[in-house]
């Protein structure tokens, strides 16, 4: 049985974050030790945040959701256009969140295969109490820790392209590049690849 935060992911910990994610995938590919990273993150500021707690909040989390991934994947996403680039961040999303990869290939399909034109929050929250029946412990998190972890959800679909924005939560028609899709391929991830392609 899944742990119910490795299930989560660090999903809470915020968007796609596509600038940021090829610039720690470029730090990534020169094999950082502890003392370079602090360095490059804090030291230089390379994320150009305003604040030392964002800029190692965000390279925490980028770093969280890349990990495991070999220099391929790094390079793609570190040197690829937005497009790509996005698709590549958001696919290592999903597998670092199973929650949202589930939502995908769940509510997203089903909304998607009726012709829907947007989610709603209701969509959500039936998701997430069903969930929380499989993953009892997800019932035990605060409010406030669930309703961020369902705007960071709407902020990642809308930042991959998939709804307009958080507000409308208007359905989208994302297509997956060939690049990205034979990558995941050979990461043996068509699970991830269907979660994409609602």
């Amino acid at each position: 049985m899944i742990d119910h935060k490795k299930y989560l992911g660090d999903l809470i910990g915020g968007s796609l974050m596509i600038r940021e994610s090829q610039i720690i995938a470029d730090l990534l590919l020169k094999k950082p030790d502890a003392s370079l990273w602090n360095n490059a993150i804090v030291d230089e500021n390379i994320l150009q945040k305003p604040s030392v707690a964002s800029a190692k909040r965000n390279a925490a989390t980028i770093k969280k959701r890349l990990e495991g991934f070999d220099e391929i994947f790094l390079q793609k996403l570190a040197y690829s256009g937005t497009e790509e680039a996005t698709q590549l961040m958001f696919a290592a999303t999903l597998m670092n969140s199973t929650l949202l990869a589930d939502f995908m290939r769940s509510i997203v399909s089903d909304a998607k295969r009726m012709f829907r034109e947007s989610l709603n929050v209701d969509d959500w929250l039936h998701f997430w109490e069903g969930q929380t029946r499989l993953y009892p412990a997800l019932g035990d998190m605060t409010s406030s820790s669930t309703y961020k972890v369902s705007q960071v959800a709407f902020k990642v679909l809308a930042d991959a392209g998939y709804i307009e924005n958080t507000k409308n939560r208007r359905l989208m028609n994302v297509y997956i590049s060939p690049d990205v899709r034979q990558i995941l391929l050979n990461l043996k991830r068509e699970d991830i690849l269907r979660a994409m392609e609602p």
